[in-house]
């Protein structure tokens, strides 16, 4: 039996839900598909039902949460945690910095509560009376708090051709899985639209996903593992999947690059006994990495 998927689409204005039902109309889903266009606000709706499950125990289930607000007035931080506190569920969300910047010393306290609601603390509106580059250090602080409730936290910078940055696209999910299912996403972008994508969430690894990747990567791996023995795939395949911005595929590439360059030694068995192919790096491949440069 199929499982059943809903699609769960919520906007404040009530002409576009009323436009997008009657597109719906002209299209055929599978049966085991739901379709919910509801006219109102993200944070009411969503907060609502986690509010419920809340008084009852209840779970959500497995969801993906795409939160793309017109302001930063719709993504109350207690609401996105709320959400990520439920196995199975992640958000990805636009995140209007720029727009952020601009009140953050709005003279209205309406305003300025949004913005603290936003971020789920008052180190936000702070931000405003620090030095520094105020766009950097709002990303990085909402980053911070995601990382509070998701143990995976991926941002995108989407710049244009100019190279401006435009806004940012916010990952979080506590799901391995999920977390590199998206940066494959990602990956595959085509370079020459209107936008370019840029992991940078380790500020050590900026990475534009048009770039190349090898060089980049090898100083990585290097920095991680450079003069230790007996070095797992796996283990290295974790630290790529898990705390950089890069793919397995990847991963291969600038380990073959490290061979080829001698900088590399792969064992010929695998530590089953197994013999390992060339050119390739199983989970239980050995490898020794020269001391980094």
């Amino acid at each position: 039996m199929q499982g059943e998927l809903v699609f769960w689409f919520i906007d404040e204005r009530e002409d576009r839900i009323e436009h997008l039902k009657r597109e719906l109309q002209t299209v055929s889903v599978p049966g085991n598909f739901k379709v919910k266009p509801e006219y109102g606000r993200f944070h009411e709706e969503v907060g609502s039902i986690l509010s419920g499950f809340g008084e009852t125990g209840g779970s959500l289930a497995p969801t993906f949460a795409f939160i793309d607000p017109f302001g930063f007035s719709e993504i109350p931080f207690k609401v996105i945690k709320s959400l990520l506190a439920h196995k199975g569920c992640e958000a990805f969300i636009t995140f209007m910095v720029d727009a952020i910047n601009r009140f953050l010393r709005h003279p209205e306290d309406d305003i300025v509560k949004h913005i603290v609601d936003a971020f789920g603390t008052d180190e936000a509106v702070q931000i405003a009376k620090d030095s520094g580059n105020r766009i950097e250090n709002l990303r990085t602080l909402y980053q911070r708090q995601l990382n509070t409730v998701a143990r995976y936290v991926r941002y995108f910078e989407m710049r244009d051709h100019n190279n401006r940055v435009q806004y940012y696209l916010f990952f979080a999910s506590n799901n391995r899985t999920g977390h590199v299912k998206m940066k494959d996403a990602m990956w595959k972008v085509d370079p020459e639209g209107e936008f370019r994508f840029s992991d940078a969430t380790n500020p050590n690894q900026m990475v534009l996903f048009e770039a190349d990747t090898t060089s980049p990567l090898i100083n990585l791996l290097w920095n991680k593992f450079g003069g230790r023995k007996q070095v797992l795939a796996k283990e290295v395949l974790a630290y790529v999947e898990d705390d950089t911005a890069y793919l397995k595929k990847h991963m291969t590439a600038a380990l073959r690059q490290g061979e080829l360059d001698g900088r590399l030694k792969v064992e010929a068995k695998k530590s089953d006994g197994a013999r390992r192919k060339a050119g390739t790096y199983p989970d239980l491949a050995r490898m020794s990495f020269d001391q980094a440069k």
